[in-house]
C-alpha cells in the first residue's frame, strides 16, 4: 500500500491561496468594522440631537447639560465628564450652542472619525449633518472614503492642517 501525502509544492500552494485570500478580505473586513462604528456613532448623535429638540420644544431653549435631556446615553462614561461633554473609553460626545450655531457632536477615537448635527433652531446651516475624518487632510484615507460615501460627495466641504489637528470634512446633502 502506498502512503499518501501532501508534496511540498501542494502545500506551498495552499498557504499562497490562503495569504492571498486574507489580504483581500482583512481591508474589506477593517472598513466593514470602521463603517459599523460610524453608523453606531451617528446613531448616538442623532438620539442626543432629538432629545435636544424635545428640551427645545419644553423650554424654547438648547441644553448644554447631558443630565437636562430625556436620553439614555450607552454605557461607559468615565468620571471626568463634564455637563457638556460625555467621555467614553471609546471617545466623546459633547453638546454644545456658540455663536447661535447648537450642536450635538461625537468622536470616535477608534475610527478617527467624527459625526455632528447642527439643531434645527441654528442660525447657520441648520439642520445640517458633516462627516469629519480626522488624523489626515489625504481624502484616500479610510476614513475619508466612508465620508464620501456616506455623504455623497466626491470632494472635501473643508480641510485643516494644524499640528495635531489635521482633519477632512464633509457635508452631507
Amino acid at each position: 500500500m502506498k502512503n499518501r501525502a501532501f508534496t511540498l509544492i501542494e502545500l506551498l500552494v495552499i498557504v499562497l491561496i490562503i495569504g492571498i485570500l486574507a489580504a483581500i478580505a482583512l481591508p474589506q473586513y477593517q472598513k466593514a468594522v470602521m463603517r459599523t462604528r460610524y453608523a453606531t456613532l451617528k446613531n448616538v448623535v442623532r438620539s442626543i440631537a432629538d432629545a435636544e429638540e424635545v428640551y427645545y420644544l419644553a423650554n424654547d431653549k438648547y441644553s448644554v447639560d447631558f443630565e437636562e435631556l430625556d436620553v439614555e446615553m450607552p454605557g461607559g462614561k468615565l468620571d471626568n465628564s463634564t455637563a457638556d461633554h460625555y467621555y467614553y473609553g471609546w471617545g466623546i460626545c459633547y453638546v454644545a450652542d456658540t455663536e447661535n450655531q447648537p450642536e450635538v457632536a461625537c468622536f470616535n477615537r477608534l475610527t478617527n472619525m467624527s459625526y455632528r448635527i447642527r439643531l434645527i433652531h441654528s442660525v447657520k446651516n441648520p439642520g445640517k449633518q458633516l462627516c469629519v475624518a480626522h488624523g489626515s487632510t489625504d481624502a484616500n484615507t479610510l476614513q475619508a472614503q466612508i465620508c464620501k460615501a456616506e455623504t455623497g460627495r466626491t470632494t472635501p466641504s473643508s480641510t485643516k492642517t494644524a499640528e495635531n489637528n489635521q482633519y477632512t470634512s464633509y457635508w452631507y446633502k
